[in-house]
Formats: C-alpha cells, sequence, structure tokens
C-alpha cells in the first residue's frame, strides 16, 4: 500500500492485459505476468478475484448450439431442482440450485465474451477451481506468497433490481465473519449477524472488473487478515434445507403442490406464467390446465365465452368436488379469486382479479 495510504484502507487493482483465455492455458502464470508488466505484483496478504468465465475456458467447459432449446436442456441438466420459471420473449427462463451450488438464473451458463464458444458452463466443483488457480499462482511466484483466491460471478437477487458478483468458489479465504454473541456499540449483544465477507470481495472487485472492459480479475489488498490456510468454502455459504425459505417461487410452490414440477415436460405442457402481462382468459385457462392435471373423467367450459366463469361437470360430487378444490388452488396460483356454486350437478366457478 502508498504511504499515504490510511490506516484501513482497501485497494482495488485491475488486472489488465490478460490474453483470450483457451483450454488448458496457465491462468495462474498469466495472471503473474499481467500484474509484473503493469508494475502491480503481487504482495503477501493480497486477495485474488477471479471471474469464474475464465476458469471455465481454462478448463474448457464450452459448449456448442445448434438451436436455442438447447440452452434450455443444458440448465435442466446443470442443475438439482427448478426454484422457479417464467416465459419471456426468448424463451422459458429458469432460476436453478445449481450443480455448481448458488441459486441463480439459467444456472450460470454464459453467452456473453464466450470467445469461440456459444455458451460457457460454471465449474461443477467450483471450490476446486479456486484451489487450482491459487495452486498456479503460487507455483508461477518466484517467492513465498500468502494470498486468498475468490472464484466470482454474477447473479440477481431477490426484491433488488440489478446484479452484483458472489463468491462462486474459494481458496485460503474467511468468507465469513460471524459476530453472533458480540455485544454492539451499545453493549446489546448481537443475535443474528452474520456478514458473508466473500460476497463483499467478489463485489467490490468487480467494481474494478467487468465485462465491456475485458478486465476478468482483480487484486483487493489491505485485507491480509481475511486470508488464512484453512479457509471456508464456498458451497458452505449456500443457505439448504431447513434454512433455505424460498426453495420455490410463489407460482411453483401451488403447481408441485398440485403435482406438476417447475423444469418437468407437464409444467410445460400446461403452461408457464409469462413476464409479460397477459389476459384474464390465459391466466384462467393456465389454472384449469394445472387444477384437472391427473382427473380423468372431468370435464370444463366456459359458457357463452365467458372467460372469467367456468363449468365443471365430474362422474359424481366426490370427483367434482375434488377437481374444484384443485382449481380454486390453480387459481389462487395466478393471484385469482374464485366463488363456486352448485348448480344439477355441475359446478360453476366465477373469477375474480382483486384490483
Amino acid at each position: 500500500m502508498p504511504e499515504s495510504t490510511p490506516p484501513g484502507a482497501v485497494l482495488l487493482i485491475p488486472v489488465r492485459g490478460l490474453p483470450e483465455i483457451g483450454p488448458g492455458d496457465d491462468l495462474g502464470l498469466l495472471i503473474m505476468r499481467a500484474l509484473e508488466q503493469a508494475g502491480s505484483p503481487l504482495q503477501d496478504g493480497d486477495i485474488l478475484v477471479v471471474t469464474s468465465k475464465v476458469v471455465s475456458k481454462a478448463e474448457g467447459l464450452v459448449v456448442r448450439t445448434t438451436q436455442p432449446s438447447d440452452r434450455q436442456e443444458l440448465v435442466l441438466r446443470e442443475s438439482d431442482r427448478v426454484v422457479s420459471e417464467r416465459a419471456t420473449s426468448t424463451g422459458l427462463t429458469r432460476v436453478v440450485a445449481a450443480h455448481a451450488g448458488p441459486v441463480m438464473a439459467g444456472a450460470g451458463i454464459d453467452a456473453s465474451n464466450t470467445g469461440e464458444a456459444d455458451l460457457l458452463l460454471l465449474p461443477q466443483d467450483p471450490d476446486a477451481s479456486a484451489r487450482w488457480v491459487h495452486d498456479k499462482v503460487l507455483a508461477a511466484s518466484t517467492e513465498p506468497l500468502r494470498i486468498g483466491v475468490v472464484l466470482s460471478d454474477t447473479a440477481g437477487r431477490p426484491w433488488r433490481a440489478g446484479l452484483v458478483d458472489l463468491a462462486l468458489g474459494l481458496s485460503g479465504i474467511e468468507g465469513i465473519d460471524d459476530l453472533r454473541g458480540r455485544a454492539d456499540t451499545d453493549g446489546r449483544d448481537l443475535a443474528v449477524t452474520v456478514r458473508c465477507l466473500a460476497d463483499e470481495l467478489a463485489a467490490a472487485a468487480d467494481l474494478v472488473k467487468g465485462k465491456i472492459d475485458r478486465v476478468p480479475a482483480a487484486v483487493i489488498r489491505g485485507l491480509s487478515h481475511l486470508v488464512v490456510s484453512d479457509g471456508s468454502s464456498a458451497r458452505s455459504l449456500v443457505r439448504s434445507g431447513p434454512d433455505d425459505w424460498f426453495a420455490l417461487g410463489r407460482a411453483e410452490a401451488v403447481r408441485e403442490a398440485l403435482g406438476i414440477r417447475a423444469g418437468s415436460p407437464e409444467s410445460e405442457n400446461v403452461g408457464i406464467e409469462s413476464v409479460h402481462p397477459e389476459t384474464l382468459s390465459q391466466r384462467v385457462d393456465r389454472a384449469l390446465q394445472v387444477a384437472l392435471h391427473g382427473c380423468d373423467g372431468v370435464e370444463a367450459a366456459h359458457p357463452a365465452g365467458d372467460a372469467s366463469t367456468l363449468r365443471i361437470r365430474a362422474r359424481d360430487d366426490i370427483q367434482l368436488g375434488r377437481a374444484v378444490a384443485r382449481l380454486e388452488v390453480a387459481l389462487a396460483g395466478e393471484r385469482l379469486t374464485a366463488t363456486t356454486a352448485y348448480d344439477d350437478s355441475t359446478s360453476v366457478v366465477h373469477v375474480t382479479q382483486p384490483s
């Protein structure tokens, strides 16, 4: 750090001048050369943040595609489960729990700055990839260094606009600062504050990286206390199981309860909610398809073309009651309300849209 730097300051250094990375390239050596040529060689205690894209290129995780559906199939192949899915103007977009760990759109499959490839996949084990970069950098150094490595990727966040970088993989980094049990400035015990240092490092580094400027790596200097020999894993930062309060989206939770799992062929067959405005008729008909999934012998129709009314018939009253109950739930999943009347072995369902 420059002598004039005030105590506690942090320095962000972009790694410029890296060539286009290809399969088998020694990424650590290339980063070290770029830093030395720029007059900013790595120092002891530095943290290197590398965009996962260049690691995917070095690992040869490239895919050629021939049609738009190839990407959708890849998303399902590279994910453990689908959290949410929507129809867009360019096809289906799915938020998934990726094999790589995080919950993110499209399993992190990237189509920008991919070089000669059509698509790039995320590393299957990002923590192992971060260790690989860590080892390569140390092997290229002419003197012993104590460094940390963060493998970063870009993702959106619920309830927040825009994208930020997060830690996809870690090596030699303390990724969590658990403040629970410590006192705040007023002497009160902190009960829930656990800082995700790894994501903060990734986001900070992205301020000097960028897709447009083609700067895939950056050095963070001034946080050497976070560099440790036995650090955290990025996978441990992912909330899962009982800690995951948002395992499914609103529509997906309702549909799964009715036997339509997100990401399945059945989900596409009954129709998927669009990010664009839809008519009442589209939403009612989709709810009807979901409700009648697996209900043989049930008939439904709109009387006189009235999109807000459905007449439901079934073989017996038990089956009719079951179909109507499923329909009311499916309509609630579309954020619609329903009132039902019984008329001569037929249920008449009137649908309204809350204001």
